[in-house]
């Protein structure tokens, strides 16, 4: 992780001087270039996991115009490594470890969805202490009143054990402390605006991407809610009818940071009606992710992400923008290979 970070820092930072010098050159008009970074995981038609794939596996388009792919980097917990697909050959110093995983408990109600929250909060220390592997990173987070750290990433059971302890309760969670890890999330994360400007989930989740956006990784936000409704969405008759003004900004954070976010209702028999899922599978949709309706317990859906994250490629790319634009750009990844699938998710925002 440290090696291909420096790397892409290098590179990011030799490259727009001489593309905005040949832009001026030629066209008179400044420009930004972008490094992209997009996930995807790749499966056989059983659902099996590809490893030894590179750039020339991959077609990525944006608007249907082919992007020249820099890097394809392989992340794993390192088990398919023993796996049969070990057997492909396949470049060493490509493969990385490092997963990072986000609890993350919406709590708008927490007297009433106690023993829901408990249940949850075991599904977390089941994968703490069962299936979190040496090269896994997980944090846990919560939002109630505002957004809260209970702890940052890190890899210490006994520190997760207590995290997981605290977030059950109506705490105030961590401080950002003087000198924080420069891969952390409280490395990045505004404090100030983690106080005064994350009232809703929506501007919760926004801040936190943003505090991800420097781990050149993919990280999985489990989330656990009741349904999200906030104020100044409508609704009748149980179906939103429009959406929330920081919707949008949540998920362009979401997917500039490389987040998927796998939503899971804290309901044990959720109501059919809309109100309760939608926002909490659209969330899941636009980001890449799934959303989990009906749960009695979450201890398998846990599992069920851990395996589906088992190994992922993260592709990297440049592009050029006009100089101070901003917007949100849509991504297509495919396979040069038919027989294989590709999950990736389908756009970042830029100029942000």
């Amino acid at each position: 992780m440290p090696r291909i970070a420096a790397i892409l820092t290098l590179l990011l930072a030799a490259i727009p001087l001489t593309a905005q010098q040949a832009s001026n050159q030629q066209f008179g008009e400044k420009v930004d270039v972008n490094l992209v970074l997009v996930d995807a995981i790749v499966t056989d038609a059983t659902g099996q996991q590809i490893l030894g794939l590179d750039k020339d596996d991959f077609i990525v388009t944006e608007n249907g115009e082919p992007q020249k792919i820099e890097a394809v980097d392989y992340f794993t917990n390192r088990h398919l490594l023993n796996a049969r697909e070990g057997s492909v050959p396949f470049k060493a110093e490509r493969v990385r470890e490092g997963r990072y995983f986000v609890f993350f408990f919406d709590k708008p109600d927490q007297g009433q969805m106690f023993d829901r929250l408990r249940l949850a909060r075991e599904a977390a220390l089941k994968f703490v202490d069962e299936e979190m592997q040496p090269g896994d990173q997980v944090a846990v987070v919560s939002h109630d009143m505002r957004l809260k750290i209970f702890s940052d990433f890190t890899n210490d059971r006994q520190r997760l054990h207590k995290a997981l302890d605290d977030v059950m309760y109506f705490g105030v969670g961590l401080k950002k402390p003087a000198a924080a890890e420069p891969q952390s999330i409280f490395g990045a994360i505004n404090a100030k605006a983690m106080i005064s400007k994350t009232g809703t989930v929506y501007e919760g989740l926004n801040v936190l991407a943003d505090a991800l956006r420097p781990i050149k990784a993919r990280k999985n936000l489990i989330l656990f809610s009741p349904g999200i409704h906030e104020p100044g969405e409508d609704y009748r008759e149980g179906i939103l009818l429009d959406r929330s003004r920081y919707y949008d900004p949540m998920i362009h954070a979401l997917n500039a940071a490389n987040v998927t976010v796998y939503s899971m209702n804290l309901h044990e028999n959720a109501p059919e009606l809309p109100l309760y899922h939608q926002t909490l599978q659209l969330i899941a949709s636009d980001t890449n992710g799934e959303y989990f309706r009906h749960n009695v317990s979450f201890a398998s859906r846990v599992k069920h992400i851990e395996q589906v994250n088992n190994g992922y490629y993260l592709i990297s790319y440049y592009t050029q923008r006009p100089k101070g634009t901003k917007g949100y750009q849509k991504v297509n990844v495919a396979l040069k290979n038919p027989e294989f699938k590709v999950k990736a998710r389908e756009g970042y925002a830029y100029g942000e």
